[in-house]
């Protein structure tokens, strides 16, 4: 018996390098800069609350403004609008006392004057006179020798349809912030308007219909600033407007037919300080998306 063929030996398998794994990128240094920045801004914002519970409110509205042109601060990001609140809360103040600040102009009652004769030749409103100067909104009486104040602004209003945001401008400044709701379907037409009309109480007029105030199918709520397109907007942009809503929880939403809705109280106080149409500067509305 032929003898048995020995085996090949096995050849030893090359050993098979683990799959390298990527590890992350260490994480880039902190610009020191950007940290000097926040932390400024985070002083400023501290410093600006402490005088406000100081009743400073002018020192605080100064600090608040710098807040929103800081370094590193963006416009809309937590800590801009930290700041915007805070000037709501302030400005808030003088618009419905006669707290002092450099806006508040005296006015020294005359025989034979009335509220809306006032209001005309001081570019403002009845309302507004009856919010700063706590008068009874319904009673007409003045007396003779007795001072008013008003509020001597420069006012515009600058629409942000992606922040769902009115801010009501005096000059280069903000002076409110106020959250909105806006047409659905991007129904809402960005562009340059003028407030045109106000209307306490409105009636809803869609096509070949009439809802009047306090009905069911109504939405525009307790009052209406109506635009109309200026400069280089499409001139058939009309119809639409700035009102309340019978439903607050649309607002920060896109579900109006195209109108900018705020909550009534609201839209109540943005009324009053818009000067009546045709008296005056006329308040422009720049709507963007």
């Amino acid at each position: 018996m032929p003898a048995a063929t020995p085996p090949e030996p096995l050849l030893p398998v090359p050993a098979v390098a683990a799959p390298a794994v990527a590890q992350p990128a260490p994480p880039a240094p902190a610009d020191p800069t950007r940290q000097a920045a926040a932390l400024e801004a985070a002083r400023l914002l501290d410093t600006a609350r402490a005088q406000v519970e100081g009743y400073n409110y002018l020192a605080a509205r100064q600090l608040a403004h710098r807040i929103l042109t800081q370094p590193g601060v963006v416009e809309f990001d937590p800590t801009w609008m930290a700041a915007a609140e805070l000037i709501n809360r302030i400005n808030t103040v003088f618009m419905s006392s006669e707290t002092p600040s450099p806006e508040r102009q005296a006015y020294s009652i005359k025989a034979g004057d009335s509220l809306s004769r006032i209001a005309l030749g001081l570019e403002t409103s009845v309302g507004a006179l009856q919010r700063i100067n706590g008068l009874d909104p319904t009673s007409p009486i003045i007396y003779p020798g007795a001072v008013l104040y008003s509020l001597k602004a420069a006012w515009s209003i600058r629409v942000v349809k992606s922040r769902f945001v009115l801010l009501l401008m005096n000059g280069p400044e903000l002076y409110r912030l106020y959250h909105i709701g806006i047409g659905r379907a991007n129904k809402t037409p960005a562009g340059n308007f003028l407030i045109t009309s106000k209307v306490i109480h409105p009636a809803w007029t869609p096509p070949g219909k009439s809802f009047p105030y306090g009905h069911p199918e109504n939405p525009l709520g307790t009052h209406w600033l109506g635009l109309s397109p200026t400069g280089d907007t499409d001139p058939t942009l009309r119809g639409f407007g700035i009102h309340g809503t019978w439903e607050p929880d649309s607002i920060g939403s896109a579900t109006s037919e195209g109108c900018v809705r705020m909550l009534n109280e609201q839209v109540g106080e943005l009324f009053d300080f818009i000067p009546e149409p045709g008296r005056g500067t006329p308040v422009q509305v720049v709507i963007e998306d």
